[in-house]
């Protein structure tokens, strides 16, 4: 057995593992180093596969937001290591997108260029490069690296007509803080739409589901407070954000704590009775045992492993 499946098999060994990551990721940070592969998405992909997969989270995002087309400007958090969407964005209407990432994901360059250069054959985004292209070429993109989310809608004097993220809000250090800037931040009709994982990320994969909320908070505080990794902002947190401020919104389920399949956007009711029924029977067989702080949630929000927030002001 190698010294990582010994780790990986012992919740406490993982726990100490995690502590040296986020020790080791803070001491590069005061150095300045921001890399990351958390965010390359499309390293290893096929040219098929990367420009489908821009496809349908930019289709995602009309969906979720039962839009058209984008128009004006738009932000896009944690757009990773390349700007498909963006351009599918721009393309849509938009005048222009602002891609904010505190990291900088390692990218292949070769495969970012098949990428661009595939984009480019598509009616109309070739008038979005001037020039080659690439990612350095593409109009209408303002890229602000090295900046959190929490920190850019905090400062900046710009409104959006939209703002929008996938799996990006669960790494956020402060995600609720931020949503309240992000509103803050839109124009007067203006949209947020994010869709959010509330999975651990493979933290403690082979172990139940919900073994990350057995951490105290403490102990979670020093495991990830300086690496990004999730921030166990639940269900119930942002449904709650959602109800305490001015924004119209919406909260749709797509994800169900210890169930594979992926659940198109809906409310709980909605959502087969089997499939309910067995995820809140894998909440129950652990719930005597997590951390005190989410002892009083419902099972049904501990049930709900994936969602999508949106927002209308």
């Amino acid at each position: 057995m190698t010294l990582r499946k010994i780790i990986k098999n012992n919740t406490k060994l993982t726990c100490a593992w995690y502590v040296f990551e986020n020790w080791l990721a803070g001491y590069r940070l005061k150095k300045g180093n921001l890399k990351t592969t958390s965010g390359s998405r499309h390293s290893g992909m096929s040219l098929e596969d990367s420009v489908n997969y821009i496809d349908k989270v930019f289709a995602d995002y009309l969906d979720y937001g039962k839009i058209h087309n984008f128009y004006g400007t738009v932000a896009e958090i944690g757009p990773g290591d390349n700007f498909g969407v963006a351009l599918c964005i721009l393309n849509s209407g938009a005048q222009s997108v602002h891609a904010i990432d505190r990291w900088k994901p390692i990218k292949n360059l070769n495969e970012q260029k098949r990428i661009y250069q595939k984009l480019s054959h598509r009616v109309g985004f070739e008038k979005l490069f001037d020039g080659t292209p690439n990612e350095d070429n593409i109009q209408g993109l303002v890229y602000h690296q090295g900046v959190s989310a929490e920190q850019f809608f905090k400062q900046t004097n710009v409104k959006f007509d939209f703002i929008i993220s996938r799996a990006v809000m669960e790494h956020l250090f402060d995600p609720l803080e931020a949503l309240t800037s992000m509103a803050n931040a839109l124009k007067p009709g203006g949209m947020m739409i994010h869709r959010i994982d509330l999975r651990d990320h493979g933290m403690f994969s082979g172990h139940h589901p919900l073994t990350h909320l057995m951490i105290n908070e403490k102990l979670w505080k020093i495991m990830t407070n300086k690496s990004g990794r999730p921030n166990r902002i639940l269900a119930p947190h942002y449904k709650n954000w959602l109800n305490s401020n001015e924004l119209s919104g919406d909260f749709f389920i797509t994800r169900l704590t210890g169930i594979t399949e992926e659940i198109t956007p809906q409310k709980w009711e909605q959502i087969p009775y089997e499939m309910r029924e067995e995820s809140l029977k894998i909440v129950k067989s652990i719930k005597h045992k997590i951390s005190s702080q989410y002892q009083n949630m419902k099972n049904s929000d501990l049930s709900i492993a994936g969602c999508v927030l949106i927002g209308k002001k």
